[in-house]
């Protein structure tokens, strides 16, 4: 997902008695207790229920918070003393920090997987895909813990969602989840199989063992490197999950607005009051600021996911062309499929979730241009 500019339109209406006037319009709710002028908005437009972001996403959120990957922390400029009191630092923060350094701590510790016996082949490449997809995870966990700890992803979490928006995003977010713990559990019966049971080809992940120190006594090392690879996981699936959600969403309200708009065009006989086209024009720019605010967190996240992924597939790729023989065990070559599989899928997540909101932002962007500059061209289909 990345960045999207708001419309620069003025933001002060000008009323009839000489005064100025700001219209407030709340972000991700349609706010039609006062109609637009003469237009009839259907019954499946009006929110049934405010419910928040947070509360859509709830089954995504439960099992990021399992993980450190997310924890409810108010921005600083909140101005409430209970926000201030749960602002201190707590078991959830704490426990966070401690993942990010672990993460950190074993990308490092992957690097000592390289050695200067090593030489252009299957292996080489093996601990490249090993050693970059640990750094991508580690990013992406840092990131996360970046945009809760400044609280910027909470002030998201916590905007109101319409009723029928909430109720498909709780059924996106839920089905999310479910595969993404599918996805998790898959991939560690694929790495318990490659620690214990292909003769060490998997060694790279209990570095610096048996790269830079040769030990028989490896039980506990593999049991250690599962537990991290664990959180490595989670850290790579639920945060490329989380970004894809928020963009859908987004891109959700950007599509509400386009069809709020057309809905006015053609009620009016294309005339639309500079009321209206103000209201349309705060609520776009609202929802693409917030667009930005959370590009800012998770930026890094986003285009560490995208040129990892992109590299290991390509790595991966080539592998599975020019050493074909030297995966002889079917399981192994399963696994190769299915991270083959993985990568595609997670290039795919991240690049949709940036396409589809600059898509339905510029349908928007463009009509609220021209009813602005030109409303004496109206007529024409913008």
């Amino acid at each position: 997902m990345t960045a999207v500019n708001p419309v620069t339109l003025e933001t002060v209406l000008d009323v009839e008695d000489g005064q100025t006037t700001v219209v407030p319009v709340s972000l991700f709710v349609e706010n039609y207790e006062q109609k637009m002028e003469g237009i009839e908005i259907g019954d499946d437009i009006v929110p049934e229920r405010k419910e928040t972001i947070a509360d859509s996403l709830a089954p995504l959120l439960g099992s990021m918070k399992l993980f450190g990957l997310y924890f409810p922390r108010p921005p600083k400029d909140a101005g409430d003393d209970r926000n201030e009191r749960s602002r201190k630092w707590n078991v959830y923060v704490i426990y966070g920090a401690a993942i990010v350094t672990l993460l950190w701590l074993n990308a490092v510790r992957m690097l000592s997987a390289f050695t200067q016996d090593d030489q252009f082949g299957p292996f080489l490449f093996h601990k490249f895909i090993n050693v970059t997809w640990s750094i991508q995870a580690a990013v992406s966990q840092t990131a996360f813990y970046a945009a809760c700890f400044s609280g910027r992803l909470e002030v998201v979490l916590r905007q109101p969602l319409d009723g029928s928006c909430a109720r498909h995003g709780r059924k996106f977010a839920a089905v999310l989840a479910v595969v993404a713990w599918l996805i998790i559990i898959s991939c560690s019966v694929f790495f318990i199989y490659g620690l214990f049971f292909t003769g060490g080809l998997m060694d790279v992940a209990v570095a610096p063992l048996q790269a830079q120190i040769i030990t028989s006594h490896l039980v506990i090392p593999r049991i250690i490197a599962l537990f991290i690879i664990f959180y490595l996981l989670s850290a790579y699936i639920f945060s490329q999950a989380m970004t894809f959600v928020l963009a859908m969403i987004f891109s959700n309200q950007f599509i509400r607005v386009s069809k709020a708009l057309a809905s006015c065009l053609d009620s009016q006989q294309r005339q639309v009051s500079d009321f209206d086209i103000e209201t349309f024009r705060q609520k776009h720019q609202e929802i693409s600021m917030t667009v930005t605010d959370v590009d800012d967190c998770l930026m890094f996240s986003n285009a560490s996911a995208f040129c990892s992924q992109l590299s290991c597939f390509i790595v991966l790729l080539y592998m599975m062309i020019f050493y074909k023989s030297f995966t002889t065990d079917p399981v192994l070559t399963t696994v190769q499929v299915f991270w083959m599989f993985l990568f595609s899928a997670g290039l795919t997540l991240t690049a949709a979730g940036g396409i589809s909101v600059h898509h339905y932002v510029s349908r928007v962007t463009l009509p609220l241009v021209c009813a602005f500059y030109w409303p004496k061209c109206m007529h024409l289909n913008c």
